[in-house]
């Protein structure tokens, strides 16, 4: 029997069918405007090096618009920076003394803003704050005072004929011209980094909003069209490449992990239990499938629709560490590719159901597989016996994923279970949620109320980022990666955009409690899927039951994300005591 491995287009179901975006992918295509290290690191990672793997998505997540809301950030912000860095060179030529009073205004708030000082003595930011009030106030004085006092002074003389008329109107002229001159660029540069972060807001609400439809990519360069059609394809592959041995990349951290090791060669029958010389042969394909079945069931057979568990993805996770011999293969004495690399030089991104089956069949090769169940806590509208809607549909964002391996090895069977927990988006990111339902005016003074002493930073930045930006365009165009010129390339992901964007951890107890039912359910289901087929073929299961009791029910969990493993008692007079058969010596 050969697993049911899921395609290309099985695995995009989620998405695929659906008319619009997914909350979680609008919250990150928010992190594209609202963060840029967020934005430059998606970038950098996945259209830098054509040749870079790319991590699975889960959940509904599409990296597709979060990659286009990340171009579109990073040309707007180019927008900005140049027009502001324009202003900047017309100000130093028209008056440099005026811009360096500017600048020495504006070094004092952009310290500000820094972590280190945010978080440092008070002392330190009372020090700053003096520095920024004399800033504020020399250059109100060089500015306004010293031009004033000119233009007053000329208007206060006693022409005396017609020619002294006429000078003292020039004079006043050519004062107002240069305090209008000394104000253009703090106020242009000022004006524009508003109107970007009002323009950037105006975005986030619009088409961001709730029920907003895919953005429609349009890509003039054919290695960035080829990339990013690469790169739709290959998040709903079934294999992961990783540089940073993370082989779970993509479905969160490692919440939980236990594993059961039990002989092949105990027997039972109508004798009782024996050893027999032989081992009983136990197809780990075969067990997969069975056990896939029995999880199957619970999103499809069950007594009533609302009973399944509807958002339950069960699919392939073949996992292998990125980095790879360009030329170590021997195939008719022709030094070839990895078999993972395809004959485009790329990563390959899904297995074939007999690849999978021969990785099963081989654990001690260099590439594992896992059965992977994955469960989105979207959450399902209530409806009463009439149909009537008792409470809509709620998105938990949070996602858990376990994955299962099974291994026949040394005469034994190994089952591995480990568990992995996905947050929601990071909080800021919500802001799209919030946005539609305000005016223009009320968009725009959230765009200045939530960064305030960050617009000046952006202002007086923008001329070093606008060099940063040509050089990481020279220096992308000169060094593009090639893995034809060395011996070892590393092709593997070294992060997930999904888990970049998220929260540290789960954000209500509700997710945290709906993690571990769905993580009991899950594991008690695989358990009694292997025993049953192992009594079905004989094998003595006493073992198994006994490990499987103490990694199921030797846990109490004591708080959120907390527990304790081991002997437990409870109330008064209780105890615990714990028995170390060890060997005497030992």
């Amino acid at each position: 029997m050969v697993l049911n491995s899921s395609g290309t287009d099985s695995l995009r179901d989620t998405s695929a069918n659906a008319p619009q975006m997914s909350n979680v992918t609008r919250y990150l295509c928010a992190a594209a405007y609202l963060d840029s290290g967020f934005r430059d690191k998606v970038l950098g990672e996945l259209l830098f090096d054509r040749y870079r793997a790319v991590p699975p998505s889960y959940g509904g997540f599409d990296l597709m618009p979060v990659i286009h809301h990340c171009r579109r950030s990073r040309t707007m912000l180019v927008v900005r920076d140049g027009l502001i860095t324009a202003f900047w060179i017309i100000g130093f030529l028209m008056a440099p003394l005026s811009m360096i009073a500017w600048a020495f205004t504006l070094v004092p708030f952009v310290l500000l803003t820094a972590d280190r000082v945010r978080r440092g003595p008070a002392f330190l930011r009372l020090l700053i704050w003096l520095w920024a009030a004399y800033a504020v106030f020399w250059l109100i004085f060089l500015v306004f005072f010293s031009e004033a006092a000119g233009l007053v002074s000329a208007l206060l003389a006693r022409p005396s004929s017609y020619e002294d008329l006429y000078a003292a109107g020039a004079v006043s002229s050519s004062l107002a011209g240069g305090l209008v001159q000394a104000l253009l660029v703090p106020a242009g540069t000022l004006a524009i980094a508003v109107v970007y972060r009002i323009a950037i807001y105006m975005t986030l609400a619009g088409t961001l909003r709730p029920g907003t439809p895919e953005p429609i990519t349009r890509v003039a360069h054919p290695g960035t069209g080829r990339r990013l059609d690469y790169i739709r394809r290959a998040q709903w592959g079934n294999v992961t490449m990783y540089a940073n041995e993370d082989a779970f990349m993509g479905a969160g951290s490692i919440e939980r992990s236990w594993s059961i090791a039990v002989e092949l060669d105990r027997v039972r029958d109508a004798l009782g239990a024996r050893r027999q010389d032989e081992p009983v042969d136990i197809d780990p394909v075969e067990l997969h499938a069975f056990v896939r079945g029995r999880l199957v069931d619970m999103r499809d057979r069950v007594l009533r629709p609302n009973e399944g568990i509807q958002r339950l993805d069960i699919g392939d996770h073949v996992v292998t560490r990125g980095t790879f011999t360009v030329n170590d293969w021997q195939r008719e004495r022709a030094p070839v590719a990895h078999p993972f690399i395809d004959k485009d030089g790329l990563p390959r991104f899904l297995a074939t159901p007999e690849e999978i089956a021969a990785i099963a069949r081989h654990p001690q090769g260099g590439v594992r597989y896992y059965q992977r169940v994955t469960i989105n806590n979207a959450g399902q509208e209530i409806r009463d016996l009439r149909g009537n809607l008792v409470a809509p549909a709620e998105d938990q964002e949070a996602l858990t994923s376990a994955f299962i391996y099974l291994a026949v090895e040394g005469r034994m069977l190994y089952t591995q279970f480990v568990v992995t927990v996905l947050p929601p988006a990071f909080g800021p990111y919500h802001v799209v949620d919030r946005l539609p339902t305000m005016t223009g005016g009320q968009i725009a003074w959230e765009a200045v109320k939530v960064l305030r002493l960050r617009l000046l930073r952006d202002v007086l930045a923008a001329p070093a980022r606008v060099v940063r930006t040509g050089v990481q365009a020279l220096r992308q165009t000169m060094m593009a990666p090639d893995p034809r010129k060395h011996i070892v390339y590393p092709y593997g992901s070294r992060f997930s955009v999904r888990e970049l964007g998220a929260s540290e951890s789960l954000q209500t107890h509700i997710q945290v409690l709906d993690v571990s039912k769905y993580v009991r359910m899950i594991e008690q289901r695989l358990t009694e899927a292997v025993l049953d087929f192992l009594e079905e073929r004989e094998v003595e299961t006493g073992a198994y039951r006994l490990q499987a009791a103490g990694v199921t029910m030797n846990t109490v969990t004591v708080s959120a994300g907390g527990s304790v493993s081991g002997p437990i008692a409870f109330g008064q007079h209780a105890s615990a005591t714990v028995h170390n058969n060890a060997r005497p010596g030992t």
